[in-house]
Protein backbone atom coordinates (compact mmCIF):
# COMPACT_ATOMS: atom_id res chain seq x y z
CA UNK A 1 0.00 0.00 0.00
CA UNK A 2 1.74 3.00 -1.48
CA UNK A 3 0.19 6.43 0.01
CA UNK A 4 2.74 8.88 -1.23
CA UNK A 5 3.58 9.17 -4.88
CA UNK A 6 2.97 11.50 -7.30
CA UNK A 7 1.08 9.13 -10.02
CA UNK A 8 -1.81 11.56 -11.40
CA UNK A 9 -1.03 12.72 -14.95
CA UNK A 10 0.06 16.06 -15.29
CA UNK A 11 -0.98 17.90 -12.28
CA UNK A 12 2.53 18.57 -10.62
CA UNK A 13 6.29 17.39 -11.18
CA UNK A 14 5.00 13.93 -11.16
CA UNK A 15 3.75 12.06 -14.04
CA UNK A 16 3.46 14.08 -16.87
CA UNK A 17 1.18 11.97 -19.30
CA UNK A 18 -1.64 9.35 -18.59
CA UNK A 19 0.75 6.72 -20.41
CA UNK A 20 3.16 8.18 -17.19
CA UNK A 21 1.19 7.33 -15.03
CA UNK A 22 -0.21 3.52 -16.57
CA UNK A 23 3.52 2.99 -16.92
CA UNK A 24 3.86 3.65 -13.26
CA UNK A 25 0.94 1.04 -12.30
CA UNK A 26 2.90 -1.49 -13.83
CA UNK A 27 5.73 -1.04 -12.20
CA UNK A 28 3.49 -1.23 -8.60
CA UNK A 29 2.47 -4.66 -10.18
CA UNK A 30 6.21 -6.01 -10.41
CA UNK A 31 7.36 -4.13 -6.87
CA UNK A 32 4.07 -6.15 -5.53
CA UNK A 33 2.26 -3.49 -4.30
CA UNK A 34 -1.17 -4.24 -4.16
CA UNK A 35 -2.56 -0.55 -3.42
CA UNK A 36 -1.91 3.10 -4.19
CA UNK A 37 -3.05 6.07 -3.24
CA UNK A 38 -2.36 9.00 -4.90
CA UNK A 39 -0.72 12.43 -3.07
CA UNK A 40 -0.09 14.99 -5.68
CA UNK A 41 1.25 18.54 -4.43
CA UNK A 42 -0.90 21.28 -3.11
CA UNK A 43 1.88 24.24 -3.06
CA UNK A 44 0.26 27.74 -3.84
CA UNK A 45 3.96 28.58 -5.59
CA UNK A 46 3.95 26.05 -7.91
CA UNK A 47 1.21 23.67 -7.67
CA UNK A 48 -1.63 25.52 -7.05
CA UNK A 49 -4.03 22.38 -6.87
CA UNK A 50 -7.25 22.19 -5.11
CA UNK A 51 -9.97 18.91 -4.42
CA UNK A 52 -11.46 19.98 -7.66
CA UNK A 53 -8.15 19.62 -9.81
CA UNK A 54 -7.11 16.61 -8.33
CA UNK A 55 -10.41 15.02 -8.51
CA UNK A 56 -10.33 15.63 -12.53
CA UNK A 57 -6.81 13.93 -12.45
CA UNK A 58 -7.84 10.81 -10.74
CA UNK A 59 -10.71 10.28 -12.60
CA UNK A 60 -8.95 10.30 -15.83
CA UNK A 61 -6.43 7.68 -14.77
CA UNK A 62 -9.00 5.74 -12.86
CA UNK A 63 -11.16 5.51 -16.06
CA UNK A 64 -8.06 3.71 -17.80
CA UNK A 65 -6.77 1.72 -14.73
CA UNK A 66 -9.72 -0.36 -14.17
CA UNK A 67 -8.03 -3.82 -15.21
CA UNK A 68 -4.84 -3.24 -13.53
CA UNK A 69 -3.61 -5.77 -10.64
CA UNK A 70 -2.79 -2.89 -8.66
CA UNK A 71 -5.53 -1.02 -7.64
CA UNK A 72 -6.28 2.80 -7.38
CA UNK A 73 -7.96 3.21 -4.04
CA UNK A 74 -8.46 7.19 -4.22
CA UNK A 75 -6.36 10.38 -3.51
CA UNK A 76 -5.30 12.88 -0.97
CA UNK A 77 -2.45 15.67 -0.77
CA UNK A 78 0.94 16.19 0.23
CA UNK A 79 0.94 19.88 1.29
CA UNK A 80 3.30 22.15 1.29
CA UNK A 81 3.25 23.89 5.02
CA UNK A 82 3.43 27.57 4.30
CA UNK A 83 0.78 31.03 4.86
CA UNK A 84 -1.36 29.14 1.55
CA UNK A 85 -1.53 25.64 4.25
CA UNK A 86 -2.35 28.21 7.27
CA UNK A 87 -4.78 29.90 5.61
CA UNK A 88 -6.67 26.55 4.77
CA UNK A 89 -6.58 25.46 8.42
CA UNK A 90 -7.77 29.04 9.87
CA UNK A 91 -10.62 29.16 6.89
CA UNK A 92 -11.71 25.12 8.10
CA UNK A 93 -10.83 24.03 4.82
CA UNK A 94 -11.27 20.44 4.41
CA UNK A 95 -7.90 18.81 3.81
CA UNK A 96 -7.52 15.67 1.94
CA UNK A 97 -6.70 12.62 4.07
CA UNK A 98 -4.45 9.58 3.46
CA UNK A 99 -6.64 7.69 6.10
CA UNK A 100 -8.28 8.40 9.65
CA UNK A 101 -7.74 11.93 9.21
CA UNK A 102 -4.00 11.66 8.29
CA UNK A 103 -2.49 14.50 6.14
CA UNK A 104 0.46 14.64 4.47
CA UNK A 105 2.57 17.40 5.01
CA UNK A 106 5.87 18.45 3.85
CA UNK A 107 8.46 21.83 4.82
CA UNK A 108 10.90 23.22 2.63
CA UNK A 109 13.80 21.54 2.02
CA UNK A 110 15.75 24.51 3.83
CA UNK A 111 13.21 25.42 6.09
CA UNK A 112 13.14 25.86 9.72
CA UNK A 113 11.58 22.73 11.53
CA UNK A 114 10.39 24.79 14.10
CA UNK A 115 6.99 25.56 11.84
CA UNK A 116 6.01 21.75 12.57
CA UNK A 117 5.30 22.24 16.69
CA UNK A 118 3.01 25.42 15.09
CA UNK A 119 1.45 23.09 12.32
CA UNK A 120 1.07 20.29 14.19
CA UNK A 121 -0.96 22.17 17.08
CA UNK A 122 -2.98 23.34 14.15
CA UNK A 123 -4.01 20.47 12.74
CA UNK A 124 -4.47 18.53 15.51
CA UNK A 125 -6.86 21.54 17.04
CA UNK A 126 -8.94 20.97 13.76
CA UNK A 127 -8.92 16.94 14.60
CA UNK A 128 -6.32 16.18 11.53
CA UNK A 129 -3.43 13.75 12.61
CA UNK A 130 -0.50 15.31 10.50
CA UNK A 131 2.54 12.83 8.97
CA UNK A 132 5.61 14.55 7.53
CA UNK A 133 6.79 13.02 4.89
CA UNK A 134 10.65 12.37 3.84
CA UNK A 135 12.35 13.87 7.17
CA UNK A 136 15.64 12.31 6.28
CA UNK A 137 15.45 14.78 3.28
CA UNK A 138 15.44 18.04 5.20
CA UNK A 139 18.83 19.63 6.08
CA UNK A 140 17.66 21.22 8.93
CA UNK A 141 16.12 18.18 10.55
CA UNK A 142 19.04 16.49 11.42
CA UNK A 143 18.90 15.97 15.45
CA UNK A 144 17.30 12.63 16.29
CA UNK A 145 16.14 14.65 19.57
CA UNK A 146 13.95 16.70 17.39
CA UNK A 147 12.34 13.84 15.65
CA UNK A 148 11.45 12.00 18.75
CA UNK A 149 10.26 15.31 20.12
CA UNK A 150 7.78 15.96 17.28
CA UNK A 151 6.74 12.21 17.51
CA UNK A 152 5.89 12.85 21.29
CA UNK A 153 3.51 15.63 19.89
CA UNK A 154 1.54 13.47 17.59
CA UNK A 155 3.40 14.01 14.62
CA UNK A 156 3.66 10.57 12.19
CA UNK A 157 6.83 10.21 10.49
CA UNK A 158 7.01 8.78 6.63
CA UNK A 159 10.73 7.30 5.15
CA UNK A 160 10.82 7.57 1.46
CA UNK A 161 11.77 4.08 -0.07
CA UNK A 162 13.80 6.49 -2.57
CA UNK A 163 16.10 7.61 0.04
CA UNK A 164 17.57 4.68 1.00
CA UNK A 165 19.03 4.07 -2.83
CA UNK A 166 21.13 7.33 -2.63
CA UNK A 167 18.25 8.63 -5.00
CA UNK A 168 18.47 12.11 -3.00
CA UNK A 169 22.81 12.25 -1.87
CA UNK A 170 24.42 10.48 0.67
CA UNK A 171 23.59 12.70 3.74
CA UNK A 172 19.51 11.62 3.21
CA UNK A 173 21.08 7.91 2.86
CA UNK A 174 22.85 8.30 5.79
CA UNK A 175 19.81 9.47 8.13
CA UNK A 176 17.43 7.19 6.39
CA UNK A 177 19.34 3.97 7.67
CA UNK A 178 20.20 5.81 10.70
CA UNK A 179 16.46 6.47 11.75
CA UNK A 180 15.08 3.28 10.38
CA UNK A 181 17.03 1.57 12.86
CA UNK A 182 15.91 3.69 15.78
CA UNK A 183 12.49 2.75 15.52
CA UNK A 184 11.26 6.88 14.03
CA UNK A 185 9.19 5.97 10.73
CA UNK A 186 5.56 4.98 11.37
CA UNK A 187 5.22 4.82 7.58
CA UNK A 188 6.80 4.08 4.28
CA UNK A 189 5.92 5.61 1.11
CA UNK A 190 7.67 5.27 -2.40
CA UNK A 191 7.36 9.32 -3.41
CA UNK A 192 8.13 7.85 -7.02
CA UNK A 193 7.21 10.95 -9.47
CA UNK A 194 7.64 8.64 -12.50
CA UNK A 195 8.28 5.03 -13.05
CA UNK A 196 12.49 5.44 -13.40
CA UNK A 197 11.89 5.95 -9.77
CA UNK A 198 9.80 2.78 -9.15
CA UNK A 199 12.29 0.55 -11.58
CA UNK A 200 15.15 1.92 -8.79
CA UNK A 201 13.41 0.30 -6.23
CA UNK A 202 13.76 -3.13 -7.38
CA UNK A 203 17.70 -2.71 -6.56
CA UNK A 204 16.84 -1.93 -3.20
CA UNK A 205 18.21 -4.76 -0.44
CA UNK A 206 18.39 -4.57 2.75
CA UNK A 207 19.85 -7.00 5.67
CA UNK A 208 18.18 -9.05 7.99
CA UNK A 209 17.74 -6.30 10.48
CA UNK A 210 16.36 -3.62 8.81
CA UNK A 211 14.18 -5.48 6.20
CA UNK A 212 12.39 -7.54 9.74
CA UNK A 213 11.28 -3.20 10.91
CA UNK A 214 10.99 -2.15 7.52
CA UNK A 215 8.32 -5.49 6.84
CA UNK A 216 6.44 -4.31 10.55
CA UNK A 217 6.20 -0.87 9.26
CA UNK A 218 4.61 -2.72 5.81
CA UNK A 219 2.66 -5.13 7.70
CA UNK A 220 0.26 -2.28 10.10
CA UNK A 221 0.30 0.26 6.99
CA UNK A 222 -1.54 -2.09 4.78
CA UNK A 223 -4.09 -2.68 7.85
CA UNK A 224 -5.00 1.37 7.06
CA UNK A 225 -6.62 0.89 4.06
CA UNK A 226 -9.16 -0.97 5.87
CA UNK A 227 -10.45 1.71 8.64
Amino acid sequence: FDFHNHILPAIDDGSQSLEQSLKMLKCYETLEIEKVLASPHVYQELYPNTPKTIQSAYEVLDSKAKNYPTKLIGYAAEYMVDEFFLKYLQNNEELLCCFDNAVLIEIPYLGNPDILKRIQFELQNSNYKPILAHPERYLNLKNLNIIKDLKLRGVKMQLNALSLTGLYGALARKKAYEWLRNDVYDFIGTDAHNEGQLERLKALHLNKNDFFIWQKICDLQSTLTNL
